[in-house]
């Protein structure tokens, strides 16, 4: 009898969801049914999006908001991720089947959670197009045969930033970085500082911290490049993405600071 009741539940959200956006919106598009659950009793997890309604979480609990269409800024990240994708796409046709069975056999050394805490894996096309991408991004040469996990060095961050003589200097440990360790560093704009968790959609690629490279890192000029000088008072976030020498990334570390005089 459970079972039977949350199908007739999740059909009548879908229903819902189906008619409200026919009634904004035309076309074969408006049956496209994204979202995903975990069932509980009646539904406790759900996760993506129905018609033109969102399902997502954050600290705060779960959140049902209409879907908008975002105005199209591309980043830096974004051009090498475009670009990338399409050739990284050919060139696993172009490799050998000995190497394409490297990438296969590797998927279950690489775990991932996905939006609703479950534990996923890749393809072995996905994993290749991944790695190299981190790869691209760090201005290293692609490769052909899947690595070993990488144990990864253990982190610390933090972020300190001014307005009257401009500064943005990010601090780290260990410094230097390590051999193999690399930072993808990302931030924010300035943003007001009752913030606490902001949208990933706000983060933008700004600079490669290196494995030889020392603390502080002064991250000033890139962040001038894409928002402008600091600003006293506002918030500033910054996410380092670290990435080894193998294309494989590890765990964000996000720190903040709220700008001062």
């Amino acid at each position: 009898m459970k079972i039977l009741f949350l199908f007739f539940l999740l059909a009548d959200i879908i229903g819902h969801g189906i008619a409200k956006f026919r009634s904004q919106k035309s076309g074969d598009k408006s049956t496209r049914l994204f979202a995903k659950f975990t069932p509980g009793a009646i539904i406790s997890e759900i996760s993506g999006k129905i018609a033109a309604t969102i399902f997502t979480r954050n600290r705060g609990g779960n959140i049902i908001r209409n879907r908008r269409t975002p105005i199209n800024r591309r980043s830096v990240l974004q051009s090498i991720r475009r670009q990338g994708l399409g050739n990284l796409a050919s060139s696993w046709r172009g490799i050998t089947q000995a190497e394409r069975d490297s990438w296969n056999g590797a998927t279950g050394n690489f775990p991932y959670q996905n939006s609703l805490g479950e534990t996923k894996f890749l393809s072995g096309e996905q994993l290749y197009i991944q790695f190299n991408q981190n790869l691209l991004l760090i201005g290293q040469a692609t490769i052909q045969t899947a690595p070993a996990p990488f144990a990864f060095a253990t982190f610390t961050t933090s972020l300190t930033g001014a307005d009257a003589v401009p500064a943005l200097s990010l601090v780290f440990t260990p410094t230097p970085l390590t051999a193999l360790n690399y930072f993808n560093v990302f931030s924010t704009p300035n943003l007001s500082p009752g913030i606490g968790s902001p949208n990933a959609s706000l983060f933008r690629y700004l600079e490669t911290v290196e494995p030889s490279d020392t603390s502080p890192a002064d991250i000033l000029a890139s962040f001038q490049g894409s928002f402008g000088d600091p600003v006293e008072t506002q918030k500033i976030f910054v996410e380092i993405r670290p990435v080894a020498s193998t294309g494989q990334g590890g765990t964000p570390l996000r720190t903040s600071t709220v700008v001062a005089a």
